[in-house]
């Protein structure tokens, strides 16, 4: 998996952001900021933090783990599938790494 960088953060608030059908302006508003701190974030003019984040991730409706799944790909199946997997015993896990090997 590649490096997630900063960049890569600030591109997730706008992807989550857009997904939770909220503009800039609105999620500003929703973090008591003015109407253009989002903007100002995603244009990489305001640093971004932590304590920013959290309450971005809360608004869009999000899991931390969401946001960060899979580095820059978002992708629901694949989410599924590892939450499936973490549920099989230890011997049903080795099963199926050993399956899925053979589909290679």
């Amino acid at each position: 998996m590649e490096k997630f960088t900063y960049d890569d953060v600030i591109s997730r608030i706008g992807y989550f952001r857009n997904r939770a059908n909220l503009s800039a302006r609105e999620t500003s508003f929703r973090l008591d900021k003015s109407e253009l701190y989002v903007t100002r974030i995603e244009n990489g003019q305001i640093a971004l933090k932590v304590s920013t984040l959290l309450n971005l991730i809360d608004i869009f409706n999000i899991s931390v783990q969401d946001f960060f799944y899979l580095g820059k790909d978002y992708n629901e199946e694949d989410k599924n599938i590892l939450e499936l997997f973490g549920r099989l015993t230890r011997e049903n896990k080795q099963f199926a790494i050993d399956f899925l090997k053979k589909l290679q």
